[in-house]
C-alpha cells in the first residue's frame, strides 16, 4: 500500500493500526557521488539501533538485518553499514527502518568514512566508561545475591530462599545478556546465539518475560499469598500462564524472524506482567505478614524503574554537556536494569528480617521450651515419687500374694497327701478280699497292678501338672483293678480325639479318678449286673481340655435313698478333697476350672445314670 513520506520527527512513537506490520516503518533515501576517477569511495552509514533495517540500491536489496551488523575489521559497534562507491559513479540508497514497538532512539543517519566512523566510536565509547562501570555493578550485585541466595538453600533447605536464588538469577541473567548487547561482548550470549541456515545474521534469545514470572512466584511464596488469599492467587495463576505463553512464543519470533501482523501485542506484550504486579502488590497490602514494608518497596521500584519506562519515553536535553552522564539517564535500558536490581535488594532486607523474626521465635520457643522441661521435670519427680510410693504398695501386696501363693501350694501337697491315703486304702481292701478268697493268681496280678499304680501315684503326687497321658494311664491301671475286685462287672472305654496329643498336655494330677471312683461306688455297685464308665476326651480349642465321664448307674438320687455307709464315707474324702483341690487350682493358676454333674434319665424320668463334665483350661 503506497503511502505519503513524511518527516520522522513526526512518526516516532506513534501508535499506529493494528492493521501494520510495525509501530514504525520509515524510509529513508540519500545519493553519494564519488567524483575520482579512480578510487572506490568506502564509506559507513550510521542509523543507530533499531529492531530491523533493509538497504535498497536502485530497487535491489543489498543488505538485510538486525539490531546488531558490524563493520568488520574497525568498529565493533550496532548498525554501522558499509557503503562502497565506485569511481565515477552517482548511487541512490532507499533504507527501510522497522521498529516493532516504542523506540528507543531515533534514527541518526549519518555518513562517515573510516577514520570518522572509528573517531566516533571511540569518542562514544569513552562517553560510556561510567555507564559501563554502573552497569558491571548491577550485575555484580545481582551475581552476589544469586550465589548468597542459593548457598543458603543449599544450608537451610529453605524453600523461599530457593525461590529467591531462582528469580535473582534469572534477573542477573537478563542484565547480563543486556550489558553484552549494549557494549558488544559476548561471552554468556554465545550460549544463547544461533544462525538459522541460509542467513547471515546471528540472533539472541531473550528471556525477558521469566524474570515477572519467577518475581511473582518468589513474592507469593514469602507472602503466602495462596492461602491468605486463594482469589488473588488463582487469578497470579493465570497471570503466570500468559506470561510462560509470552516467553515461548518471544524465543519462537527470535529463533524464526516471524513476527505478529498485529501491533496490538507489541504494544501491549507488557501489560500481563504489569496487572500481575498490581494484583501482587493488592494481595501484600492485604496480607498480615511483618515484612509487608519490604516487599512493598520492592514492588514500587519494579514499577518505577522497570515498567515506567517500557511505557513513558523520557530524555534529558540538558545533559549534552556530560555526554557520559546522558548516556546513562537517557539510556531506558539502565533504569530496567537498576529497577531490577533495587527491588532484588529490597527482597533481599526482607529475606534478612523474616530471618531475624524466625530467630526471635525460635528463641521464644526455645524459652517457653525451657519452661515447659521445668515444668514437666517438678511434674515427673511427683509422679516418680507418687510412682515410688505405689511401687512399695505393689511390692508388700506382691509378698503377701507370694506368701499367699506358698500357702496355698502347701496346702495343695496336704491335699494331694490326704488323696493318696485314701486311694491306697481302697486297693489294699482289694488286696485283702482275694487273699481271703485263696486266688493266689489274682492276687498276684492284682498286687502287680497296684504296685504300679501305687508308683504312678507317687511319681505323680510331687509335680504340681502331669501329662494327660500319664493322668489317663492311673485311671485305665485303677478301673482295671477295681474292675477285678467287682468280677468283671465294671467295664469301661476310654475315647480320646485324635487331635488331642496326650504326651502335650499337661493337667493337675489325680483329678479324674476321684469322679471315677464316686461313679463306681455310687452307681455301679448297687447294680446287681454291673455297669460301664464311658470317658470321652476332646478339645474344643487350644485352651481348653474338654473331658466327659459318663456311667450307667443307679443315679444320684437313688444312691442317696440307700445311704450307702461307704459311699458316704468316699463322698466326704474322695469327693470333698477334689472339690477343695480344683478351688486351690483356679487361685494359684489364675483361671476357671469347672465341674458340672448331670443326672441322665429316660423319657419316663427313669434314672439311666450320671454323667461328669470336667472343664481343665490348659
Amino acid at each position: 500500500q503506497l503511502q505519503n513520506f513524511r518527516p520522522y520527527s513526526e512518526k516516532r512513537n506513534e501508535r499506529t493500526t493494528n492493521s501494520d506490520v510495525a509501530v514504525i516503518r520509515t524510509w529513508l533515501k540519500f545519493t553519494i557521488q564519488n567524483t575520482h576517477p579512480t578510487d572506490t569511495a568506502k564509506m559507513v552509514y550510521f542509523l543507530g539501533a533499531h529492531a530491523r533495517s533493509f538497504l535498497y540500491q536502485e530497487n535491489k536489496l543489498v543488505y538485510r538485518g538486525g539490531m546488531r551488523a558490524f563493520v568488520d575489521g574497525y568498529i565493533p559497534q550496532i548498525n554501522y553499514l558499509d557503503v562502497l562507491i565506485p569511481p565515477l559513479s552517482t548511487h541512490t540508497y532507499w533504507l527501510q527502518v522497522i521498529d516493532y514497538e516504542l523506540s528507543a532512539m531515533p534514527i541518526l543517519a549519518s555518513l562517515h568514512t573510516q577514520q570518522t566512523a572509528t573517531f566516533q566510536w571511540a569518542t562514544a565509547s569513552k562517553s560510556y566508561e561510567l555507564l559501563f562501570f554502573l552497569m558491571s555493578v548491577l550485575v555484580g550485585c545481582l551475581l552476589f545475591m544469586s550465589l548468597y541466595s542459593l548457598y543458603h538453600f543449599w544450608l537451610t533447605r529453605d524453600s523461599v530462599f530457593g525461590y529467591y536464588a531462582v528469580y535473582v538469577s534469572s534477573a542477573m541473567l537478563v542484565v547480563w545478556l543486556g550489558v553484552e548487547g549494549r557494549f558488544q561482548m559476548f561471552y554468556l550470549s554465545n550460549l544463547f546465539k544461533f544462525s538459522n541456515s541460509g542467513q547471515e545474521e546471528w540472533k539472541v534469545i531473550t528471556f525477558n518475560f521469566i524474570v515477572p514470572i519467577l518475581y511473582i512466584l518468589f513474592v507469593s511464596k514469602i507472602a503466602d499469598i495462596s492461602k491468605q488469599n486463594p482469589r488473588i492467587w488463582l487469578a497470579l495463576k493465570v497471570v503466570i500462564g500468559i506470561l510462560i505463553g509470552q516467553q515461548l512464543l518471544g524465543i519462537y519470533q527470535s529463533y524464526t524472524g516471524t513476527y505478529f501482523y498485529s501491533n496490538l501485542y507489541y504494544l501491549n506484550k507488557n501489560v500481563v506482567a504489569l496487572g500481575g504486579t498490581f494484583l501482587l502488590l493488592f494481595g501484600i497490602l492485604q496480607s498480615k505478614t511483618p515484612i509487608k514494608p519490604y516487599l512493598i518497596a520492592g514492588i514500587s521500584c519494579f514499577i518505577v524503574f522497570v515498567f515506567a519506562p517500557m511505557f513513558f519515553n523520557f530524555s534529558v536535553a540538558s545533559l549534552s554537556h556530560r555526554p557520559d552522564i546522558e548516556a546513562i539517564v537517557n539510556l531506558t535500558m539502565f533504569w530496567v536494569f537498576f529497577g531490577l536490581t533495587l527491588e532484588a535488594i529490597c527482597f533481599a532486607f526482607a529475606l534478612a528480617y523474616r530471618s531475624r523474626l524466625i530467630e526471635i521465635e525460635n528463641n521464644l520457643m526455645q524459652v517457653k521450651y525451657t519452661e515447659q522441661l521445668k515444668t514437666e521435670l517438678a511434674k515427673r519427680t511427683a509422679e516418680v515419687k507418687a510412682q515410688d510410693k505405689i511401687l512399695e504398695e505393689q511390692r508388700i501386696k506382691q509378698l503377701e500374694s507370694g506368701f499367699e501363693q506358698r500357702l496355698a501350694e502347701t496346702e495343695m501337697t496336704a491335699l494331694r497327701a490326704q488323696m493318696n491315703p485314701h486311694f491306697i486304702f481302697n486297693c489294699l481292701n482289694s488286696i485283702k478280699l482275694y487273699t481271703l478268697e485263696n486266688d493266689s493268681a489274682m492276687a498276684a496280678d492284682y498286687l502287680s497292678k497296684f504296685s504300679k499304680l501305687i508308683r504312678l501315684v507317687l511319681e505323680n503326687s510331687r509335680a504340681e501338672k502331669i501329662t494327660l497321658q500319664n493322668e489317663l494311664e492311673t485311671v485305665r491301671l485303677y478301673m482295671d483293678m477295681e474292675a477285678m475286685r467287682f468280677k468283671n462287672k465294671v467295664k469301661y472305654t476310654i475315647d480320646i480325639d485324635d487331635a488331642i496329643d496326650t504326651q502335650f498336655v499337661e493337667i493337675p494330677p489325680l483329678l479324674l479318678q476321684p469322679y471315677i471312683e464316686n461313679a463306681i461306688w455310687h452307681g455301679l455297685m448297687h447294680r446287681e449286673q454291673g455297669g460301664k464308665i464311658h470317658i470321652e476326651v476332646t478339645q474344643p480349642n487350644e485352651d481348653l481340655l474338654h473331658v466327659v465321664i459318663t456311667d450307667d448307674g443307679i443315679g444320684r438320687q437313688a444312691a442317696a435313698d440307700l445311704k450307702s455307709k461307704s459311699a458316704t464315707q468316699q463322698k466326704s474324702l474322695g469327693m470333698k478333697i477334689t472339690t477343695d483341690r480344683i478351688e486351690l487350682i483356679n487361685q494359684k493358676f489364675k483361671n476357671q476350672t469347672q465341674v458340672q454333674v448331670f443326672d441322665l434319665v429316660d423319657t419316663e424320668g427313669v434314672a439311666l445314670g450320671t454323667q461328669v463334665v470336667v472343664e481343665i483350661p490348659i
